[in-house]
């Protein structure tokens, strides 16, 4: 495909336009501005930049702070190849915070310290760092592809149970507990626990509890009783099954109908690594 597109020759400096053709960046000097280089004592050319159509048009944000729309945004090198991929949306720094935007132009985030597109399509963590005292801590929340927030930016973990529309939320930062929660995708409140929730779905949540016994507890909410499962760690597998692991002991419990099997560790010590691989990196 032939692609006759011009950017008009009114900037300093051009970039390439992204894989599809939608949206450019450019910039122009700043001589209203100088900066100098700590290091060398040398003075920084200053530079505006923006992003553009393909007619030229300046793409505009909302910020959290500024009350009219912006389109001159500085420093945005470490963006400079952000924009380029082929997938629908691009990211804008301004002032210390990402705002999320569709390659159309259209801005559908607000600023966060960070966004990042997840494993699932069409899902955003988002990322903000909160003081306390002399601590820093990151919190996470989750937004949509239109932006809405499914979990307010203020969780030390999410996690999205796809398969069931769910996310569940772990709420321990700066070594406060308070309670953990199980949202829908219309950020309706499910369910809450001072316990740590170790997975949840839209009938089934597992809690961790250390006293008397470290233990999880596994609740459907088809059923009346409760289902205790002994043991230091969790992880879920797939349609139902999850290995729970007490001391020597490595156990693959069906939750949805409580029938336990004792499995080799030699067998999972390979998924285990990789699930906290892909949890914690």
């Amino acid at each position: 495909m032939n692609h006759q597109i011009v950017i008009e020759p009114q900037y300093d400096t051009v970039f390439a336009f992204d894989a599809t053709y939608q949206i450019a960046m450019v910039a122009n000097i700043d001589n209203s501005k100088k900066e100098i280089n700590p290091l060398t004592g040398e003075e920084i050319t200053v530079y505006n930049y923006y992003f553009i159509t393909p007619q030229n048009k300046k793409i505009k944000i909302k910020t959290n702070i500024a009350t009219d729309s912006i389109y001159e945004f500085q420093f945005q090198q470490e963006q400079q190849k952000n924009y380029l991929n082929s997938r629908k949306y691009f990211k804008i720094l301004f002032q210390n915070k990402v705002y999320l935007c569709l390659k159309s132009g259209k801005q559908v985030s607000k600023g966060y310290n960070n966004i990042t597109e997840t494993k699932h399509i069409g899902f955003f963590e988002t990322e903000d760092f909160v003081d306390y005292g002399n601590q820093s801590e990151k919190v996470k929340g989750l937004i949509d592809s239109t932006g809405f927030e499914i979990a307010e930016c203020k969780y030390h973990k999410i996690v999205n149970n796809i398969t069931d529309s769910v996310v569940f939320c772990c709420s321990s930062i700066f070594n406060k507990k308070l309670n953990d929660v199980v949202l829908d995708y219309n950020a309706k409140l499910l369910y809450s626990s001072i316990k740590h929730i170790e997975f949840a779905s839209k009938t089934m949540r597992v809690v961790q509890s250390f006293q008397p016994r470290e233990e999880f507890i596994l609740e459907n909410t088809t059923r009346t009783d409760l289902f205790y499962m002994e043991g230091q760690h969790f992880y879920y597998l797939k349609d139902n099954l999850a290995l729970v692991i007490n001391g020597k002991s490595w156990l693959i419990y069906n939750l949805q109908t409580r029938k336990t099997q004792k499995v080799d560790a030699k067998f999972y010590q390979q998924f285990v690594k990789h699930f906290l691989w892909n949890e914690y990196y």
